[in-house]
């Protein structure tokens, strides 16, 4: 059983890794959109889809792993209450993603309203991903 255990938290810190890159990229990418040129802007718009198609997976594969760990290795009984930090730090991250992905296709057209909440939704994913890190290393680090 450790193996398996070994395998499932490799996956899941190869997707936190995989998915944990959208948290820090598009924060980067999100402000350049608003003044970019339509060129620019397609360009920064095609790199932000393929970063969203991998940070699905991620997510999958991260609320799969998550799961199949919690249930393997502690039995449906989280190890603390940082445990619960985190998970609420992934419901934020998963609204704030939901936040961006409904404002993005507008944002694809030059809505400056809607490039703004994207633009958020980045910087409040971000903030997420970080209280999800600190909680983790709290929630499993003992």
């Amino acid at each position: 059983m450790e193996v398996v255990n070994g395998l499932l938290i490799f996956i899941h810190v190869v997707a936190f890794i995989a998915g944990g890159a959208n948290s820090v990229v598009h924060p980067l990418i999100d402000p350049r959109m608003a003044t970019a040129a339509p060129a620019a802007r397609d360009a920064y718009i095609a790199l932000r889809n393929t970063l969203a198609v991998v940070g699905r997976y991620a997510m999958i594969a991260l609320l799969v792993t998550g799961v199949l760990t919690l249930w393997l290795k502690w039995n449906f009984t989280p190890p603390n209450f940082w445990f619960w930090i985190k998970m609420l730090g992934v419901v934020a991250m998963l609204g704030f993603i939901g936040m961006g992905e409904s404002a993005k296709k507008k944002a694809a057209s030059g809505d400056a309203a809607a490039i703004a909440r994207v633009e958020l939704s980045s910087k409040l994913t971000g903030a997420a991903f970080a209280v999800v890190v600190f909680s983790a290393v709290f929630a499993f680090a003992v």
